[in-house]
């Protein structure tokens, strides 16, 4: 014999319960603690320390070039020619760009 029709009635407790899991859910993504926060600062942090590493290498050649500079004559020859166009007595330049 077939059931009667019932009416389903409707549960405030599940209807409730499914308004919490949503708004938790957006609370984990949107919250200053939340997965999108977390992801801005990663991103962040790789670039500083992609940032940090460059200025490693960076301090590294110039702990070179301190080192040259105090105890190389022939590099600071060099570099006072090259960079301050400094020249040696009794030396004359000829520039033949035209």
């Amino acid at each position: 014999m077939p059931r009667p029709y019932q009416s389903k009635e409707k549960n405030p407790a599940k209807a409730v319960t499914l308004l919490l899991m949503a708004l938790v859910v957006l609370w984990m993504l949107l919250s200053p603690y939340g997965l999108w926060q977390y992801s801005k600062i990663s991103r962040e942090l790789a670039g500083l320390q992609a940032e940090n590493s460059r200025l490693e290498q960076e301090n590294q050649e110039l702990l070179i070039e301190i080192a040259k500079l105090s105890n190389d004559p022939k590099y600071i020859e060099e570099v006072a020619r090259r960079q301050h166009g400094l020249l040696k007595k009794n030396e004359m330049i000829f520039n033949f760009s035209r």
